[in-house]
């Protein structure tokens, strides 16, 4: 007890309200009102306090049901709301008074209390949301009807929060019917006390990256060997051999592996290096030996640290690696994510493909990514269109390839562009109309032929043209303004928001200095990436490009063309019609052929895929003119309107106009001064 309260208790009611005003806090104010004897003295105590769960507080010790209920008025926030119909005991007069509640989570909590399970399932019909649906079904007394009533609940992993309360695991096999989606049923299959009922559920399963989870969750080494039957794939076995405790079963199940880098991962996970080395002999790869030897024994001679060695084992000498395509000043860099056995193995790696250039060392680092499953990134170094980079490009994906490794959807292929490429405000405008008005074009041309942007855009790089139109309509971007370009670029900043973007200007004048390029789907196809990066820096080297003729007094025929075709971008035209305008301001006649075909590929599979596969469903795109007026109140529409018209007729015309309005705008003013006289 405090010292305030101490002094307060042996007090009247009134003298203790009258004290309130001693006291600053509402929760220690809510302390002394609950201590009055009378219900009304209590709610006249209220008004003393503003916080409503303060409030709340005070209501629920009230004795009778009916002042608690006219004390209701005096919340604002549903969930005090919540906390003091809790405290009806009535619960018809509950759930009347569920329509004080707005929100979801609030009236949960009071369903959630109530005695009567069908009453509970029927008051479902009031909630929307499938969180609170969950609170209320795992509130229910009898398990069938919590599994019947699944069906009210739209996403599977909350249905699997559901689920996984349920006491018996027949009841929660029962319930995996009511679930589609395979990496939920992991989640339930795991939750399982029986390791037999587990083996027995991966024939539910369909894709063997599930399955492994839920054998990792097999408690015996034996219960694990016997599961990789259940598995299909060689390299799904490999990383099931390597979590044994056991190391001396592991070496007796490689003979179940046929494939060089999948015995990799086996060996790499054993505790004793002599071992491991011992071990190498059965492996016939040299490129996956000196993997794993380079890992166990870095002073080895080893042929990662020969570029020319590598360029022997993974370049064709009778190819001609084709250049990028770009500005030779042009800098980039690359992110290329994969997912494979050999992964951990080529993380430790921590560098690869090395090369000298002006006495410094440029190397691809090797990290891993949260976000993949048994996967690993590889970074370039700072790249230009030069023969060397090229050729490493080739060899990162070609060593890539060689391990084993291959991309999922949870892959991206993100290439950075030097930002200081761009030399001017005007640039950057460019860049952004001509990324923004055709950006769901550039979407379906951003990938090899056959392939569909992934569903992982909705999240990871969303359209930045919307944001774009709605800073334009808003006025928070103004070109007119004498700011400069670092002031502009920290507006487009705060306009993006966050860097998980279609165009990601974060990194803009902070670190990397780059503008990151985020939806390309991943790739360890080195003329995917050199395809995708021409893409990119030719949308970066008009935009300079254009910023320096419009600068120009005087503009050539092709000058003229081009700018006309960046105008055309932004017009309400056919899509197709559009990409043809993209292709015609960026490539040559030559080099359209690829991406118009990529994007002819893409749309014709986008249309053929049901709405949930498809990365578009519910996403929006805008139209982005940096020279759009905003949005004007109607007491400027009309000025606005008549300006806008007047630019459109001739200078004779022009000159009339503006005589008459300005006669107009007299003869307003004169008409006010004479009624203010």
């Amino acid at each position: 007890m405090t010292e305030i309260e101490k002094r307060l208790m042996p007090l009247s009611d009134d003298q203790k309200i009258e004290a309130l005003e001693e006291i600053n806090f509402d929760y220690f104010k809510a302390k002394v009102i609950v201590t009055l004897q009378s219900d009304d003295k209590k709610i006249e105590a209220l008004e003393k306090i503003n916080d409503n769960f303060a409030k709340a507080r005070v209501i629920v010790t009230l004795q009778d049901d009916d002042k608690k209920i006219e004390a209701l008025e005096k919340l604002s926030d549903d969930f005090a709301k919540a906390k003091v119909i809790e405290s009806i005991q009535d619960d018809d007069k509950r759930i009347d008074l569920l329509e004080k509640i707005s929100a979801d989570a609030a009236k949960s909590k009071v369903i959630s209390i109530l005695q009567d399970d069908d009453k509970k399932i029927d008051l479902l019909e009031k909630i929307s949301s499938d969180s609170a649906k969950a609170r209320v079904i795992e509130s229910l007394q009898d398990d069938d009807k919590k599994i019947e009533t699944l069906e009210k609940i739209k996403n599977d992993f909350i249905k699997v929060k559901v689920i996984k309360n349920l006491q018996d695991d027949d009841k929660k096999i029962e319930a995996l019917e009511k679930i589609n989606d395979d990496s939920a049923k992991v989640k339930v299959i795991e939750n399982l006390q029986n390791d037999d009922k587990k083996i027995d559920l991966l024939e539910k399963l369909s894709d063997d990256s599930d399955k492994i989870k839920v054998i990792e969750s097999l408690q015996d080494d034996d219960k694990k060997i016997e599961a990789l039957e259940k598995l299909s794939d060689d390299s799904a076995k490999a990383r099931v051999i390597a979590i044994l405790q056991d190391d001396d079963k592991k070496i007796d199940l490689l003979e179940k592996l046929s494939d060089d880098s999948d015995k990799a991962k086996v060996i790499e996970s054993l505790q004793d290096d002599n071992q491991k080395i011992d071990l190498l002999e059965k492996l016939n790869d040299e490129f996956t030996k000196a993997i794993l030897l380079k890992n166990i024994k870095e002073d080895s001679d080893n042929l990662l640290d020969d570029r020319e060695k590598l360029k022997e084992t993974f370049l064709d000498e009778n190819r001609m690696y084709s250049a990028i395509g770009i500005d030779e000043n042009m800098t980039i860099g690359m992110e290329i994510e994969s997912e494979g056995v050999m992964s951990s193995n080529i993380q430790k790696l921590k560098k690869i493909v090395k090369k000298q250039v002006n006495g410094e060392t440029k190397e691809w680092n090797t990290k891993g990514d949260d976000s993949l499953n048994d996967g690993v990134e590889v970074v370039s170094p700072i790249l230009t269109d030069n023969k060397e980079d090229v050729e490493d490009i080739y060899i990162v994906c070609s060593m890539l390839q060689k391990c084993g490794n291959k991309v999922s959807e949870r892959c991206g292929g993100h290439i950075h562009i030097g930002a200081d490429y761009l030399k001017s405000k005007e640039a950057y405008v460019n860049l952004f109309e001509i990324w923004g008005n055709p950006e769901k074009i550039i979407y379906k041309m951003s990938n090899e032929i056959g392939t569909i942007p992934r569903m992982g855009l909705k999240e990871y790089a969303p359209p930045i043209s919307p944001k774009f139109n709605k800073a334009i309509e808003k006025g928070t971007i103004n070109l007119k303004s004498e700011k400069d370009l670092e002031q502009f670029i920290s507006e487009i900043q705060e306009v993006q928001e966050r860097r998980f973007s279609a165009l990601n200007l974060l990194n803009v004048n902070n670190g990397k200095n780059t503008i990151e390029f985020r939806i390309s789907n991943g790739t360890i196809n080195p003329n995917t990436w050199i395809e995708n990066t021409r893409l990119y820096g030719r949308i970066m080297q008009i935009s300079q490009k254009l910023a320096e003729i419009e600068k120009q007094p005087e503009h050539s025929k092709e000058d003229k063309k081009l700018l006309e075709l960046k105008d055309q971008l932004k017009e309400e035209i056919p899509e197709q019609e559009k990409m043809e305008i993209l292709l015609e301001l960026l490539f040559s006649e030559e080099e359209r052929k690829l991406y118009r075909e990529r994007y002819i590929s893409s749309s014709k599979l986008l249309e053929q895929i049901p709405d949930e596969k498809n990365p578009f469903k519910g996403t929006e795109f805008s139209r982005v003119d940096f020279n759009k007026k905003k949005k004007h109140s109607l007491v400027e529409f009309h000025d606005v309107a008549v300006n806008d018209r007047i630019e459109a007729i001739d200078e004779v015309t022009r000159e009339t106009v503006q005589g008459v309005r300005t006669e107009d705008k007299i003869e307003q003013v004169n008409n006010k001064n004479m009624e203010e006289r």
